[in-house]
């Protein structure tokens, strides 16, 4: 419970931190993106069509048989040398132009097998002597498409460009570092400590399902490629994480609905496997990239998403509670699985059409919220099991312990006595314990003072020899020490305090009746095959040693 609790500290301190930089962030600088925008005025040429837009759209569609097409503007009077200008393309290859020589060119790189460059930000330094030039962005889509995706264009300084992007991102930033962090935790904490606390078997599949989905909506976000450079190697990680987080999905929602072994299920784990495996291949061997056998993702994905519900339904339908009321939690991940379905759905769809930007918006909102929801379910699940499993180890607990003396009892002394390894028999000592007269005290006084007579038995031998090893109530008035530092010599010098602190007794029932017997035996390979034959020459010993002792009293 401490190591849980370490860990949700941590979190919620690196969320609270989060939560105040968007606070607190700089508030001056806010119409930065819109000063640095560079979109009005354009001319548009592809073929032999020439269109002039005053803002460039998103999409436009293409002239039949064209490929490329030609953004054209004249650049302004007054160019500084730190001033650049910047887009981004999505799988396209671009050249620039200044006054019709090539300055720029964003191809994919060589030795590579993919047919895009990836998703790319493109910066193309403009110096003093571009002023009022022609400047010409020539775009060329990867795959076959009768549309283009258009680039925003900004203008400024490539250093402001990248912080207002930043900037602009920046709720999509922290919503996926949060979601990264929970699953991060939450798969630690499971391979940490999952098994020992009877933490959920749904907390390591939702904990890996929200690290996938956040490293893909974290690199949607376009900030990585911004500011790490690699295009095509975020790119393919973005795809490489959509791929990925399908099969946790399918396994958390076999946890959460106890449909283990569901043959529908099962077909899409499998299958998530087999176009994992399939598409990796194909990218290696420059037959598809990881862009072109997406739509297979997104019909594994819709079609589990669709499982999914028809299960949901068919349980709400089948599953009627004799009190007529159905369980909260379930009504909730029904209808967070039917939002988040929706949200899958406008994403994939925006995706395709490109209606807005950002192809993670609605996915982002609606995952977070689902996962923090299972995350606090989980995780008042797992405080309830682990309650019941440390009740369970008390209960265990306490069925090796002798209820009157608190030792261990013969239970506890046989299980511990067989898990000592073999090699460890020549540093074991052994000392058996016997109090005389219990069967005459238990006789004459009662069973009240006999069981009087057993704990302050106990105790003494406890508090004399308890720091050499464990001690065990093996019999009714016998004890038994199991040590591996005890010797003859140090056996000797306890025994006769032992001896001693039972002498000092004072009280009616006391004198010349409260004796403890003891004997010592040190396991010995020449005499002993196992440290049972050691308890045995400990225990004659013990017997000499009570017979000496009556023949005294006598």
């Amino acid at each position: 419970m401490k190591i849980l609790k370490m860990h949700l500290t941590e979190a919620a301190v690196v969320i609270l931190f989060f939560v105040l930089m968007f606070l607190l962030y700089p508030k001056d600088g806010e119409e930065v993106i819109e000063d640095m925008s560079y979109n009005q005025d354009w001319v548009f040429v592809a073929g032999g069509e020439v269109r002039k837009y005053d803002i460039l759209p998103e999409v436009v569609s293409l002239p039949e048989g064209e490929e490329e097409i030609i953004l054209r503007k004249e650049l302004p009077e007054n160019v500084n040398s730190a001033d650049s200008i910047g887009y981004y393309t999505s799988h396209q290859l671009s050249e620039v132009y200044v006054d019709g020589k090539k300055v720029y060119e964003r191809k994919v790189p060589r030795g590579v097998r993919s047919k895009t460059p990836g998703n790319c930000w493109n910066f193309v330094q403009l110096w003093k002597g571009y002023a009022g030039k022609s400047l010409e962005i020539h775009i060329r889509n990867c795959y076959p498409s009768s549309s283009m995706k258009m680039p925003t264009v900004y203008y400024g300084s490539q250093s402001a460009i990248v912080l207002s992007q930043i900037k602009s991102r920046f709720v999509s930033l922290v919503i996926s570092f949060i979601m990264f962090t929970m699953g991060m935790v939450l798969v630690a904490l499971w391979f940490a400590v999952g098994k020992k606390m009877y933490f959920h078997r749904g907390v390591p599949w939702l904990g890996l399902f929200s690290m996938y989905f956040a490293v893909w909506s974290a690199f949607e976000s376009k900030v990585p490629v911004l500011m790490f450079g690699k295009p095509l190697l975020f790119s393919m990680a973005t795809f490489m994480s959509l791929k990925l987080m399908l099969l946790p999905f399918i396994c958390f929602i076999r946890t959460i609905y106890n449909k283990k072994g569901n043959k529908l299920l099962d077909i899409f784990a499998v299958a998530c496997v087999i176009e994992l495996a399939v598409c990796i291949f194909a990218q290696f061997m420059g037959w598809a990239d990881f862009r072109q056998t997406l739509w297979i993702t997104h019909v594994l994905g819709l079609g589990a998403v669709a499982a999914v519900l028809v299960m949901g339904i068919g349980m709400l339908l089948k599953e009627r509670p004799t009190s007529g009321k159905r369980d909260g939690k379930f009504w909730m991940n029904v209808s967070c699985v039917c939002v988040i379905s929706v949200c899958a759905v406008l994403d994939a769809v925006n995706y395709y059409f490109g209606f807005y930007g950002d192809v993670a918006f609605f996915s982002r909102i609606g995952c977070l919220i689902y996962i923090i929801i299972l995350s606090k379910q989980f995780l008042d699940e797992s405080i309830k099991l682990i309650q019941a499993g440390r009740h369970a180890e008390e209960i265990l607990e306490e069925a090796g312990l002798d209820g009157l003396t608190c030792l261990k009892n013969r239970r506890s002394f046989e299980s511990d006595l067989y898990e000592i390894p073999q090699v460890k028999y020549p540093q074991i000592g052994v000392v058996m314990f016997d109090l005389n007269n219990l069967k005459m005290m238990n006789d004459r006084y009662g069973h009240g003072v006999g069981d009087c007579y057993i704990i302050n038995g106990s105790e003494i031998i406890r508090d004399v020899f308890g720091d050499m090893g464990e001690i065990y109530r093996i019999g009714g008035d016998e004890f038994c020490l199991i040590s591996d530092s005890v010797t003859e010599e140090v056996y000797e010098k306890n025994r006769k305090r032992m001896s001693d602190w039972m002498a000092s007794l004072k009280g009616a029932y006391v004198k010349d009746a409260m004796q403890i017997a003891s004997g010592f035996a040190k396991y010995n390979r020449s005499k002993d095959l196992n440290l049972q034959d050691t308890i045995r020459r400990a225990d004659e010993r013990m017997y000499r040693c009570k017979r000496k002792q009556k023949a005294i009293k006598d």
